[in-house]
């Protein structure tokens, strides 16, 4: 997906962008998120002074683990974003957002996937709802009830307890 600056900057009014980004590379390093398919980008792009400004959503279907009990779960996962380029080099300079390119003709599809997978969740999980893994015994808190007793001791009071048992 690409974009000439100079050909933006020219026709004055915005221009609607739309595709599919591969997603084989996207997900580096991720062994619990991958992405299904590729990433749909729905897109304006818009010049401004010096500045070209290309915003909207990304989308992508996603299969991950979930991070508290362990299933493989889909979800669709929506992310807006927002990349600035200029050929000014002094424009970047001054701010840390807008990228500088030396070409007029920008290839997107690095960026966009850089600012798709930076928005991907820590630690991905099924629901809101899920109570994942028992640490006693190992069960799935979803699936059933293990009735496992956890007690929780602050280690600061671990002696006291001891006198107590006696």
């Amino acid at each position: 997906m690409n974009v000439n600056l100079r050909e933006l900057a020219q026709r004055g009014s915005p221009v609607e962008l739309r595709g599919r980004l591969s997603a084989e590379a996207s997900a580096t390093g991720r062994e619990d998120i991958r992405i299904v398919g590729g990433i749909d980008a729905s897109l304006t792009a818009r010049s401004e002074s010096d500045t070209a400004i290309v915003d909207g959503t990304l989308s992508a279907e996603l299969e991950f683990v979930c991070s508290k009990c362990l299933r493989t779960s889909k979800e669709k996962a929506e992310v807006p974003v927002t990349e600035m380029f200029t050929l000014q080099r002094g424009i970047a300079e001054r701010d840390d957002d807008i990228h500088f390119v030396e070409e007029e003709v920008v290839d997107l599809s690095p960026y966009l996937r850089e600012a798709f997978v930076v928005q991907l969740p820590m630690a991905a999980v099924c629901g809101e709802a899920c109570k994942g893994l028992c640490p006693v015994c190992g069960k799935d808190r979803n699936a059933e009830a293990c009735g496992c007793v956890q007690e929780r001791l602050d280690p600061r009071f671990a002696g006291l307890k001891d006198f107590f048992d006696s």
